[in-house]
């Protein structure tokens, strides 16, 4: 499986960004990737220069092409599709 690094866009003080924190803790213990947590509150320029609009957000950097889910992000399974693996 080719190289995975997402990044997740937060505001940690937001359940469903709480949630989806735990759900990637847990998938890393499973499978090789790599997340990169950006709390929007801390740097908005960030969120402002990837056109985020609602949080939480992962993105999906590598393997191309890029790829967003937005919103409830607790389901395993379905963030394992969105990775690809």
């Amino acid at each position: 499986m080719d190289e995975v690094i997402l990044r997740l866009y937060v505001t940690r003080q937001n359940f469903y960004s709480r949630a989806a924190i735990k759900t990637l803790n847990k998938l890393k213990k499973k499978v090789d990737i790599s997340v990169e947590i950006v709390d929007i509150t801390e740097d908005p320029d960030l969120a402002r220069e990837n056109h985020i609009i609602a949080i939480p957000t992962l993105e999906r950097i590598k393997p191309e092409p890029r790829r967003r889910i937005i919103g409830d992000l607790s389901d395993e399974g379905a963030l394992l599709k969105f990775i690809g693996c």
